[in-house]
């Protein structure tokens, strides 16, 4: 018998680490290990255009990244990769499952023929920073089968489509992401780098500006996927494109983890930081419910960095307050972000052909 085909399609060649891509990795090592045939298209249509290069020599540029890619993320050997120049009936290969990730993706995925598979939604965000929100919706309607990773967007995408889409809660990988007994440092801050406004990171490091009046020794461990802004200050320690070994470095060693997100579908770096013991001081967005409350962490309207300097100077500065906060968020985080449970749904998502 033949093993069922699924086929991911991501925007261009995961060079850095993005919760979504790091999503779409996990499942495909899992299905891959299960016996399904798993393919991810890399679409590098855009890969290499600020160079001004032939299309050949784009697309042999963009065949060799994509081969030696993510170099941040131990993809199963298994899993195939592809590098295509554009979603079409050309491009994509034949499949009894197709899965679009990204709002960019869903209209082509959408009108691919039958022989490409049966068509899913991968929606990890609400993704309006880059196109309007009526646009954004349109894709829900599209007839595929959306799947969701929180209730927020649940609720957004069953209003918009008048369907209920399947929910597959982001996981986290308690085998990755756990407390790694390094010394942790009661005055150092976690915290992602990310140039996207929708991420809030000018609001994070105002807040951690402001805490510094406070506590003069505050350190703040700071990852992401650009190289190090040359503005960032000495006492900013900075990990480019970290692998997840050094993520769980970072969170380990690390008392608080900062988050000033402003419009994320979950923001997968909270959860991991509270895998690893950190406690967590974030913006009160929508997907921050997802594993979070006010019990577990200590939550602040967002754009307020004067209100996150506020909780961030609390814990530093009561160390026990700081391991009892994130205590609970340990236990809440495991309870909510079940890694079994969400390879389980999405398994059964592609059972059927």
């Amino acid at each position: 018998m033949s093993r069922t085909r699924v086929t991911f399609v991501l925007p261009g060649i995961a060079r850095t680490a993005t919760g979504g891509a790091k999503m779409v990795f996990m499942y495909s090592n899992h299905l891959a290990s299960k016996g399904f045939e798993v393919t991810i298209c890399f679409d590098c249509e855009n890969m290499l255009k600020k160079y001004h290069l032939p299309t050949f020599a784009r697309k042999i540029g963009s065949r060799m990244l994509v081969r030696h890619r993510p170099n941040w993320f131990d993809l199963d050997s298994r899993v195939e990769k592809h590098c295509i120049f554009g979603i079409n009936e050309i491009t994509m290969p034949d499949s009894d499952h197709v899965v679009a990730t990204w709002v960019g993706s869903a209209k082509p995925v959408a009108a691919l023929s039958a022989a490409k598979g049966v068509k899913h939604y991968l929606i990890q965000g609400y993704e309006t920073w880059g196109t309007s929100a009526g646009e954004v919706e349109d894709t829900y309607r599209l007839g595929m089968s959306n799947i969701v990773v929180s209730d927020w967007l649940a609720d957004i995408v069953e209003r918009a489509s008048g369907t209920e889409p399947h929910k597959v809660k982001n996981p986290i990988d308690g085998d990755v992401f756990y407390p790694t007994g390094e010394e942790r440092r009661d005055h150092e801050v976690a915290v992602l780098y990310h140039p996207g406004e929708h991420k809030g990171f000018s609001d994070a490091f105002a807040a951690l500006k402001l805490a510094r009046e406070q506590v003069p020794d505050l350190e703040a461990n700071i990852f992401g996927g650009p190289t190090r802004p040359d503005w960032l200050p000495e006492w900013c320690h900075y990990t480019c494109n970290a692998s997840q070994e050094q993520l769980r470095s970072i969170y380990s060693q690390s008392s608080v983890f900062l988050c000033a997100t402003i419009n994320e579908g979950f923001a997968l770096t909270c959860p991991e930081a509270m895998f690893c013991g950190c406690a967590l001081v974030s913006t009160d967005f929508q997907g921050v419910h997802e594993y979070a409350d006010a019990e577990c962490a200590l939550l602040s309207p967002v754009h307020d960095p004067e209100s996150l300097s506020i909780n961030l100077v609390r814990l530093l500065l009561d160390p026990s307050e700081a391991r009892r906060i994130a205590a609970l968020g340990n236990k809440r985080a495991r309870e909510e972000c079940s890694l079994p449970r969400a390879l389980s749904a999405m398994e059964r998502e592609f059972a059927h052909r």
